[in-house]
């Protein structure tokens, strides 16, 4: 049975599909999306037991490939657009209403965002490291242009920024490409290499040059680290999230900064097969401690909702970053698993913060002023919810993915580090607490005429939060083993994978 090529081509037939029709059919194209995703949810799930039971599937000749790791991703990319696609609806309809955006762009919205997902999947599907690179460009390329979809100044210039940053980072990153490829075939290596399939190199991995091995996971970690958001290739990050229409916000930090993470840690593992486990975890640990630490003080002193929510991933990020550089079985899982439950969070969030600025015609946390839960007592609900579970708190799973990451760290006697972690995750704590503690609660000071509905993007918010309450009280045995499974193949030990408790 296919299950990696529908996936793949399921979101592009949307698109087209998408493009072909008027712009005055716009509940068609909502539609579309919303069934693409779905399917490809679906066909996500069916292909956890199909990688669970034969470690890997491939098809078109080992063109595509899915082992643990992509499964995962495959359902993180999966739900969090499909959340995006229910919530852009009824967005979109509000910002026509107050002639923010044109028929024209919102057309434009329905067919850049399943091209934005599809090259996400590509990413985590492609075999070919070249071709995974080439994905990530066209996911690049869909994203900046949703980034400017409202055609503002300050839109252009966070997209333009993208452009630059993110480009220069994906020159990087095909270098560090290109240079893992001469050190598959340099002296020390095979002579012959079939193909630049990563399942292939896997094999041959303890033979590649060191020397430029080295070479190629620096360019690449900077490359794919700008991509990702990781400091100090973050800078364009808070600009694109703030200017982005909310649903694409909710894409970009839900999914697209782990899909570029992916993309690392596969070399990662790479760098790992051929020189051990220093070199490459070392660099993780400390660019993501060093993404941490920035963090926490710009989230304290940010005016701007959406800015604030950009450093709160920022934050996120590094954590995946630092607990799969302490490099223990139970760290890695920690920050599959935190990758899992922040994917599921961030999107609240950031249609919370949609739902706001339509409301009240800013972001600026001043302009807002307090009680926000007078005027949006229903968004503010799953507001408060989502921002609970992103400060880690019970009895979100963020707080268990957190607490197994830190746990991880102290067994191994990384007990400076882990304390360190710690601290930034309470600064980020008190962070988002004092921030959002400016908006929500407490009496509006300024009566101003809205036309907020309580039910305004409900059916996301609550789906994103119902799954992850679920999956926080409840997390399914053959999901718990396809993430033991994906930290077996990130730590190097495939097929020996450790027995977590519970």
């Amino acid at each position: 049975m296919l299950l990696l090529t529908p996936i793949l081509l399921i979101p592009p037939i949307a698109a087209a599909a998408c493009l072909l029709l008027s712009s005055r059919w716009r509940w068609v194209m909502e539609g579309l999306n919303l069934a693409a995703f779905a399917a490809a949810l679906a066909l996500g799930i069916r292909l956890l037991p199909e990688v669970l039971a034969r470690r890997a599937v491939t098809e078109g000749h080992a063109f595509l490939y899915a082992d643990a790791l992509s499964a995962w991703m495959v359902l993180l990319i999966s739900a969090v657009s499909l959340g995006t696609s229910l919530y852009a609806g009824r967005y979109f309809r509000r910002d026509l209403a107050a002639g923010a955006v044109t028929a024209g762009r919102v057309k434009e919205f329905y067919v850049l965002t399943p091209l934005f997902a599809g090259g996400m999947f590509l990413v985590v599907l492609a075999n070919n490291l070249g071709m995974m690179w080439f994905a990530l460009e066209a996911t690049a390329l869909s994203s900046v242009l949703l980034v400017a979809l409202y055609n503002r100044k300050t839109s252009l210039e966070a997209a333009w920024k993208y452009v630059m940053l993110g480009g220069m980072g994906l020159v990087l990153a095909l270098f560090g490409t290109v240079c893992t490829y001469a050190a598959a075939v340099g002296p020390n290596a095979t002579e012959r290499l079939p193909s630049f399939n990563w399942s292939n190199l896997m094999t041959v991995a303890a033979q590649f040059d060191p020397r430029l091995m080295k070479l190629a996971f620096i360019f690449v970690l900077i490359g794919y680290g700008t991509k990702a958001g990781l400091a100090p290739m973050h800078t364009w990050l808070p600009d694109a999230h703030s200017e982005a229409p909310s649903p694409t916000s909710a894409m970009l930090s839900g999914v697209s900064l782990k899909v570029a993470i992916y993309a690392l840690l596969r070399f990662h593992i790479l760098t790992s097969q051929c020189l051990g486990p220093e070199f490459s975890r070392t660099f993780l640990l400390w660019f993501g401690l060093f993404s941490m630490f920035l963090a926490a003080p710009f989230i304290l002193v940010q005016s701007n909702l959406k800015r604030m929510l950009a450093y709160s991933s920022l934050e996120h990020v590094g954590l995946i970053c630092a607990a799969i550089g302490l490099n223990t079985p139970l760290t890695i899982f920690g920050g599959l698993l935190h990758m899992g439950y922040h994917a599921l969070t961030k999107p609240v969030l950031f249609f919370a913060a949609g739902n706001i600025h339509q409301t009240f015609h800013t972001l600026k946390l001043r302009v807002i002023g307090p009680g926000v839960i007078q005027v949006l007592p229903v968004t503010v609900l799953f507001m408060g919810m989502a921002a609970v579970a992103a400060m880690g708190l019970p009895p979100f799973g963020l707080f268990y993915s957190e607490l197994t990451v830190l746990s991880g760290g102290f067994a191994a006697g990384r007990t400076v580090i882990s304390f360190l972690i710690l601290a930034l995750l309470i600064a980020a704590f008190c962070g988002i607490l004092k921030q959002l503690g400016r908006i929500l609660p407490g009496e509006r000071k300024v009566a101003r005429a809205t036309d907020a509905r309580a039910w305004d993007g409900v059916p996301a918010m609550a789906l994103m939060v119902g799954l992850l309450l679920l999956f926080s009280i409840w997390f399914p045995g053959p999901l718990r083993q396809l993430l033991q499974q994906a930290a077996g193949i990130i730590g190097g030990r495939p097929g020996m994978e450790p027995v977590f408790p519970g």
